[in-house]
């Protein structure tokens, strides 16, 4: 590991409730082990040594057995042992500076102790357990250092089967989404047929707005993003087209928030609601009907709706292709949450989709 990914791991284990429980556990054994073994009481300072040990090993004692220099977790044995045996003195050299002065309060019972001039307030009994510490913190240094390659390990064969995941969704949102470009053109095609029979000059110029609609379908077919402007676009596109058939009998009317344009959605939302709207409701009515689309959005929410006058609501409104593929590519969705709604309402149906961004 370098150095970076060394204070990373570090972060990592000390936001673990686990692991400052073994502290608490550790240090209250240690005290009990020794108020029994001992004589006399513990001093302040004795008493507190295992749970500062136990922090200081918590947070550090890792470090050089997890210096590598690459991307490797955890260093070889003997390149470890080499790298924690320094580190670990300097740790009790630590811990010694954060203990209070510990007076005579090691020699219970009055007995003398020997005075080493190199930590001059630590008693030879001390000295003694500051030992056990430091071989205690070379082992758990290990283990936690291990601990956390194994951490690692997991996370990343998590992160790894999250991508596979995620591109699996993506790849399966893309195929219903070039699956939806073919069903446009048969819907199209279908109306262009009837069209051809009445209107000659009218087809023609249908079939060049027809080839601008494909190279739109083309690129929203190339992206698994686009901006709502871009989707309104290729309705307009679409209803470009429809108007050469169904002449007035078609009125559109946008209640478009363009402050919102900008925000990026999967592709093909709109354009099978619009589709449903004019199949089920406004074709097959002899005066026509009314088509209102609308987008608005508060706090995130985006509401896109599509409603329609002519035939009231059916079965069959809710069970077409476009709608089976557009419920299918909602359902694959992991960023957004999503509702899609059909109903009547005031003698209109209307299909109202909601998206909210998903914070899981």
């Amino acid at each position: 590991m370098h150095a970076s990914q060394i204070l990373a791991s570090t972060g990592t284990r000390l936001r673990r409730s686990g692991t400052w429980g073994v502290v608490l556990l550790f240090g209250s054994l240690w005290n009990a082990l020794r108020w029994f073994a001992g004589p006399g009481n513990l001093s302040a300072g004795e008493a507190l040594l295992p749970f500062v040990f136990g922090t200081l090993v918590l947070a550090l004692a890792a470090a050089p057995w997890q210096w590598t220099g690459d991307d490797r977790p955890l260093a070889p044995a003997l390149r470890g042992v080499v790298q924690a045996l320094p580190w670990n003195a300097l740790l009790l050299l630590l811990l010694v500076a954060l203990l209070p002065d510990q007076g005579d309060h090691g020699n219970r019972g009055g007995r003398g102790g020997v005075t080493l001039s190199f930590l001059p307030n630590v008693p030879p009994r001390m000295l003694v357990l500051l030992i056990a510490y430091g071989a205690f913190g070379m082992l758990a240094g290990w283990i936690l250092a291990d601990r956390d390659k194994e951490a690692q390990r997991a996370e990343t064969q998590s992160q790894r089967a999250e991508t596979q995941a995620r591109l699996a969704r993506e790849a399966q949102a893309r195929a219903l989404q070039a699956q939806m470009n073919p069903h446009v053109l048969y819907n199209t095609l279908s109306g262009l047929a009837e069209m051809a029979r009445e209107d000659g000059a009218a087809t023609e110029e249908a079939l060049v707005g027809l080839a601008g609609l494909l190279r739109q379908l083309q690129n929203h077919s190339g992206e698994f993003r686009v901006s709502l402007d871009e989707e309104r676009g290729l309705v307009e596109g679409f209803l470009a087209l429809e108007r050469f058939r169904l002449g007035d009998r078609l009125t559109v009317h946008w209640v478009w928030d363009a402050r919102l344009e900008d925000v990026e959605v999967p592709p093909l939302l709109l354009q099978p609601l619009v589709e449903n709207a004019l199949k089920h409701g406004i074709v097959p009515c002899r005066e026509g009907g009314e088509l209102e689309i609308g987008l608005s959005g508060k706090n995130d929410r985006l509401r896109l709706w599509v409603a329609n006058s002519g035939k009231p609501l059916d079965s069959a409104a809710s069970s077409g292709t476009g709608l089976a593929n557009l419920r299918q590519r909602l359902a694959l969705m992991d960023d957004f949450t999503t509702h899609l709604d059909l109903r009547s309402e005031g003698g209109r149906t209307v299909a109202e989709l909601i998206l909210e961004p998903s914070h899981d």
